[in-house]
């Protein structure tokens, strides 16, 4: 089944088994008359009032998962660790260059200090924290072209949870965006 077909609030069940509804719609369309009925043309509320309307047993994932949230004393029902494989393409960056900004700072400054909030790992962690902080490119890589070179001083040195702040949301802040608002939230 095509991923893009998966059910996202309704479960259609047949022998046990779950299926999108809409999907089944589709599937019953294209092999009584050769055409596949397109999703466009009805939603999942109608493909799930066409199988109730014939009592078929549709599940509401959305009320199911309130229970099945459970409390965190509670032992993992879900075996973890299995080994999964994912393709995909992604653009690649040069690793060189945060290791060089980070030898940079520590030969001019003696320390690696979060550009943000001044988080000095060492000075926080002691031995286990020597050495590390993240690099953050300032100039996004989906805005690069393969052939620009970056620079030590397109590299901002941030803790990890500023790190993901920078990253937070559909728009990526720059390190002074994030600093101001680290330093406002500080003083209220």
């Amino acid at each position: 089944m095509p991923t893009e077909r998966n059910s996202v609030h309704y479960d259609l069940v047949l022998n046990g088994k779950r299926y999108p509804p809409k999907y089944v719609v589709s599937l019953a369309t294209l092999f009584a008359t050769g055409d596949e009925y397109p999703a466009a043309d009805f939603n999942a509320v109608e493909a799930k009032n066409f199988f109730q309307a014939r009592d078929y047993e549709v599940i509401d994932r959305r009320g199911e998962a309130e229970h099945e949230i459970v409390s965190e004393d509670d032992e993992s029902d879900f075996p973890e660790g299995s080994a999964k494989f994912k393709q995909h393409r992604y653009l690649e960056r040069d690793s060189k260059i945060t290791k060089k900004a980070k030898a940079k700072r520590l030969a001019d400054t003696g320390k690696l200090e979060c550009d943000v909030c001044t988080l000095d790992f060492e000075q926080q962690y002691g031995e286990r924290g020597h050495g590390f902080i993240e690099g953050h490119h300032t100039k996004p890589v989906s805005m690069l072209d393969g052939k620009e070179k970056t620079k030590v001083s397109d590299i901002a040195l941030v803790c990890s949870n500023c790190h993901r702040m920078l990253h937070r949301g559909t728009k990526l802040l720059s390190v002074a965006q994030l600093k101001k608002i680290f330093y406002e939230c500080t003083i209220t």
